[in-house]
């Protein structure tokens, strides 16, 4: 795909987003992230080159060697790792990313903390939750999220920062189950701000191409889309 199509799908996008913005009154920022999960680097360049800076990835492996290529190791990018993160991969993951949106485990949170404080680097991330209760999903389940949450809070983290939370909507064209799933995570988004109180905890991360106009709906506050952008994957 040239820069040209990049460049109008990602403007018709932007448009889309504002549009709804505007019938809903919205007024706090809606981030989109364009997720390049198994396009190559070149299409990563046209993206940034018509501005877009935000993307993430699922894959650490292929995210590594995308994004230290040639081509894209001294670009102006943010990079978030959206899959679920193996521990083996973390050293990797810290290196080029800001923000993991997958934490689902302490004992993943506390290797994380480990490499970081190695590296003395600080990152970002989100707890994902699966809010759909699909079995092949990853995420901490609703049921259990204040238990994670609890053993989040009674530990001191110096390296990493929990800034919200991310949710994968059901595989499904039913659009009140994807609701659903949706204004679930909004809910235990909401009542753990509240509770939590911490300024910077304020990403809702849920919407990809094919349900991201519910997700705005439903209070997302980050997309996380890719074909729409990027074309078919093959």
């Amino acid at each position: 795909m040239n820069g040209d199509m990049i460049k109008n799908n990602l403007t018709k996008i932007y448009e889309s987003i504002e549009y709804i913005k505007d019938r809903l009154k919205i007024d706090y920022k809606i981030k989109l992230m364009a997720v390049t999960k198994t396009y190559p680097p070149e299409d990563v360049l046209e993206a940034i080159n018509v501005g877009q800076t935000l993307f993430g990835e699922n894959r650490v492996l292929e995210a590594y060697d995308k994004f230290n290529s040639e081509l894209l190791k001294n670009k102006d990018h943010s990079l978030h790792i959206i899959g679920h993160l193996q521990r083996n991969k973390i050293k990797k993951a810290v290196e080029i990313s800001s923000t993991i949106q997958s934490i689902d485990k302490i004992e993943t949170l506390d290797a994380l903390e480990k490499v970081c404080a190695e590296k003395d680097k600080k990152i970002n991330y989100l707890i994902e939750v699966n809010t759909s209760l699909e079995p092949q999903k990853y995420g901490v389940l609703p049921d259990d999220f204040l238990q994670l949450l609890d053993s989040i809070l009674k530990k001191s983290y110096n390296y990493c920062n929990l800034r919200g939370l991310m949710t994968i909507g059901p595989f499904t064209y039913d659009k009140s189950e994807i609701r659903k799933a949706f204004r679930l995570l909004y809910k235990i988004y909401d009542k753990t701000k509240n509770d939590y109180k911490k300024n910077d905890f304020n990403i809702i991360s849920m919407g990809m191409s094919s349900d991201y106009d519910i997700a705005i709906e439903e209070g997302s506050t980050l997309l996380r889309i890719g074909s729409l952008i990027f074309g078919t994957r093959i």
